[in-house]
């Protein structure tokens, strides 16, 4: 059975506690107040008698009850007990019968005249994969918890361990200077917050990145994977500082709290909005891309609340779509109803780029903006390669572009691809390889309709590059890769050397041709000729791997 399957839909209520404990949880607060809002919740939505929170002391390697209703603090060693099955296994135990379980400890019970009857017990793991505690729902009214019921509570789990590694971030940082001390939390929750490892969705190619103005900043965003889909999100607060950083951690936790519930994308930015049109303040809002991505019919949903412009390039015929905004900024006032959702069909190579106002706004020393039409050619120049790229690129370019004036403004980026056509092929490191490397490439052009007259300086690069690999390492090592992949107007095309040292063709020096036939010296003219007839060529080296890359790409119009 599917995890949709198995879902149980919530009740209104039911949705609108969850976001309202997800939404108190972002913002400041006292542990003790933040675990009973997380309990409560809890209790509410499972139909439970009592909740209780068990701390991980690393320390001593103990969980102790923070709060539990009627029980003073506790300590086990962890280990002991259910809760601590749980945290030597960080995985949920769900007991239908505690009595009839030996690794149920009736200790507190016996402490409290309590009688737990069915358990569900869950680990608390933050973002870094490190264990702060474990929360337990006890006695489900009507019998015991089911596999919907843990669904909930891995959900609330989840959440309730980001917003407890903050707390104990917050209690730790209260010792240094106030203002450097509020600063450093605030960047420290803030960032907690940004995905650690990019999601892998087959067929796709999703990063994003986020630099702050000050040590805190007023932009989010989230890539997450969740049933199958990929939730794709860019929020930006009015202003920047602490309190901007509140409002985006705000939105950005409700939202991947409704995800996990299984909300649908309309529910989901309705309800967030309204959340924060009744907890910010008049004169804040947030502007955000709210978005879900099906791999399978490569359809993306969203709506954009204010945020654009929202930058689609299409891969078939090399055009960017500027797209604008669907709705108003999330908070600015509650919603009644919405609009059906916009939606973006992805081809092979297509790319969605989310940018926010710190890129467009970027000025140099002459107060001249970056702009959109700069983003856009960055991103037309990119061709093929990884979005991680793009984005180190585009900022990259902003820093060259702004020749050392100030960032006033929060810069985030988001990039996702379709991955565009591709064939690879590997050849014996040899030089009689080169005729078959001209079969494939010709093949290769005629199944994907690219320009004929791009094809002779294509094979002239790959046979330099190629026979380049074959002069300057051993004879019989590993095969060459060679990889084509279809771009708007053109070829991306990358050799990969396996086995060798480092050597940057990209980075040699170009041959004289000004000096006369009798005092050039031998070699590097075809290196030379090479990168006058492609639009950029690239290298990179894995020393750990002992793997060379070569990258170039050529287009219509272009050398």
């Amino acid at each position: 059975m599917g995890a949709g399957t198995r879902r149980r839909r919530l009740s209104a209520d039911d949705l609108e506690a969850i976001l309202g404990v997800t939404s108190r949880l972002a913002a400041p607060f006292d542990l003790a107040t933040m675990l009973a809002e997380v309990v409560a919740a809890a209790k509410q939505v499972l139909k439970a008698d009592r909740g209780t929170v068990w701390l991980y002391d690393a320390a001593r390697d103990e969980l102790v009850i923070e709060i539990g209703t009627g029980l003073d603090a506790i300590r086990v060693p962890a280990g002991t007990g259910l809760v601590g099955a749980c945290a030597r296994s960080r995985a949920p135990i769900n007991v239908p019968d505690c009595y009839a379980d030996p690794r149920f400890d009736p200790t507190v019970d016996r402490a409290t005249g309590y009688r737990t009857r069915s358990m569900l017990t869950l680990p608390l793991v933050d973002h870094r994969d490190d264990l702060v505690g474990v929360m337990q729902v006890l006695n489900k009214a009507g019998g015991a918890f089911d596999r919907a019921d843990e669904d909930l509570a891995a959900a609330l789990a989840a959440q309730c361990a980001v917003a407890l590694q903050r707390a104990r971030m917050t209690e730790a940082l209260l010792e240094g200077e106030r203002l450097r001390r509020e600063l450093a939390m605030a960047r420290e929750v803030q960032a907690a917050t940004w995905p650690a490892t990019m999601p892998a969705v087959p067929g796709y190619d999703a990063h994003g990145v986020s630099r702050p103005a000050e040590q805190t900043g007023g932009d989010t965003f989230d890539l997450m994977a969740v049933d199958g889909r990929l939730a794709i999100v860019l929020g930006d607060a009015t202003g920047h500082g602490i309190a901007p950083a509140l409002a985006v951690t705000q939105m950005q936790a409700m939202l991947r709290m409704a995800f996990r519930l299984g909300a649908d994308l309309a529910t989901a930015f309705r309800h967030v909005n309204d959340q924060l049109a009744t907890t910010l303040p008049d004169d804040r809002f947030v502007t955000a891309f709210v978005g879900l991505l099906d791999p399978a019919s490569h359809r993306l949903e969203y709506h954009s609340g204010g945020q654009g412009p929202i930058l689609h390039l299409r891969a078939a015929d090399g055009r960017c779509a500027k797209l604008r905004p669907t709705s108003f900024p999330l908070g600015a006032m509650p919603l009644a109803t919405l609009r059906p959702p916009a939606t973006i069909d992805f081809a092979p190579g297509d790319v969605l780029l989310l940018l926010s106002d710190g890129v467009f706004e970027h000025c140099n020393a002459g107060g001249e903006a970056f702009g959109e039409d700069r983003a856009e050619a960055v991103a037309r120049g990119h061709g093929a390669r990884p979005m991680a790229l793009l984005a180190q690129r585009l900022l990259a370019e902003l820093d060259t572009f702004g020749a050392g004036s100030p960032q006033r403004d929060d810069v985030t980026i988001v990039a996702v691809a379709r991955e565009s056509a591709v064939a690879r092929e590997r050849f014996a490191r040899r030089i009689d390889s080169l005729p078959a490397m001209v079969a494939f490439t010709g093949r290769f052009f005629e199944a994907h309709g690219i320009a004929r007259a791009l094809l002779a300086p294509v094979d002239f690069a790959i046979e330099e590059l190629f026979t380049n690999m074959v002069k300057h390492a051993r004879p019989g090592g590993p095969q060459v890769e060679v990889a084509l992949a279809r771009i708007a107007g053109g070829v991306d095309v990358t050799l990969t050397d396996y086995d060798v040292e480092d050597f940057d063709v990209a980075g040699a020096p170009d041959a004289d041709v000004t000096l006369p036939i009798e005092r050039r010296r031998p070699g590097g003219l075809g290196l030379h000729l090479t990168r006058r007839l492609v639009d950029g060529l690239d290298y990179t080296y894995d020393a750990g791997r002992r793997e060379a890359r070569i990258r170039f790409r050529k287009t219509e119009g272009l050398a």
